[in-house]
């Protein structure tokens, strides 16, 4: 299992909202760079950097701090605006692992094909749940499909590793919806590989979702707020 810690990127600074909602947005630092060194520094292998405004607008708008972040040798995922195949190669170039996609996957019937076939494993679909349902650009919008279908889906086509984020619980501390992952894990195959994210607040919560076999956990809110403690969640999950 690996650990993600999350840094949301908005204005050039580091900020998180409360399920989703752009009007509810806290600053916690003005340097995306220095927040991802400490993260290194403490033994992190791993980051999930979500670029909000790149979300809400359509097109990436922090590749140049990813590109500086990528510097440190942690492995990179990376989403928000990419909504084409010019974003996503800018992205890769930027130096992100894996890129997470969403609204371009359900652009069409043959979408995810073609993105499969250009991109492969580098991209990590990024299926966002509220209420039962899947949404989309930037969890504006409310699609008719709900989230198992859609893993079973893009598993057949391909893809491997899947983020999974219940927007409810983004941002609440709450806890992550454990029924949800459960049900995901029983309906797709063994090769399937989940990460969640949405309400990961204790190291408690981590080894639940460990003992479930998601494969990784983001953890955004409880870092800045709670002082959630990377050190034993690292020694928890053995990465």
């Amino acid at each position: 299992m690996i650990l993600l810690p999350a840094i949301d990127l908005y204005g050039g600074k580091v900020v998180r909202l409360t399920k989703g909602d752009f009007s509810e947005r806290t600053e916690y630092a003005a340097d995306p760079y220095r927040t991802a060194q400490k993260f290194a520094s403490l033994g992190c292998k791993n980051i999930h950097i979500v670029d909000l405004e790149g979300a809400k607008t359509g097109s990436p708008k922090h590749l140049a701090a990813v590109s500086e972040i990528a510097s440190l040798g942690m492995e990179i995922e990376y989403g928000g605006g990419l909504r084409d195949a010019a974003s996503i190669r800018s992205a890769i170039n930027a130096g992100v692992t894996r890129v997470m996609a969403g609204s371009i996957l359900f652009g069409g019937e043959n979408a995810p094909h073609e993105i499969f076939a250009e991109f492969g494993e580098a991209i990590m679909p990024s299926v966002d749940t509220r209420g039962g349902k899947v949404v989309i650009s930037g969890w504006k919008d409310e699609t008719d499909l709900t989230p198992a279908p859609c893993l079973k889906k893009l598993s057949a086509i391909g893809f491997t590793t899947f983020l999974v984020t219940s927007v409810e619980r983004d941002g609440m501390l709450e806890g992550p919806d454990m029924e949800l992952y459960a049900e995901l894990l029983s309906a797709t195959n063994k090769g399937t590989r989940v990460i969640a994210a949405g309400g990961v607040t204790t190291v408690d919560d981590v080894k639940r979702l460990k003992l479930a076999g998601l494969y990784g956990a983001v953890v955004g809110k409880a870092i800045y707020e709670r002082n959630f403690d990377i050190t034993a969640a690292l020694e928890t999950i053995g990465e």
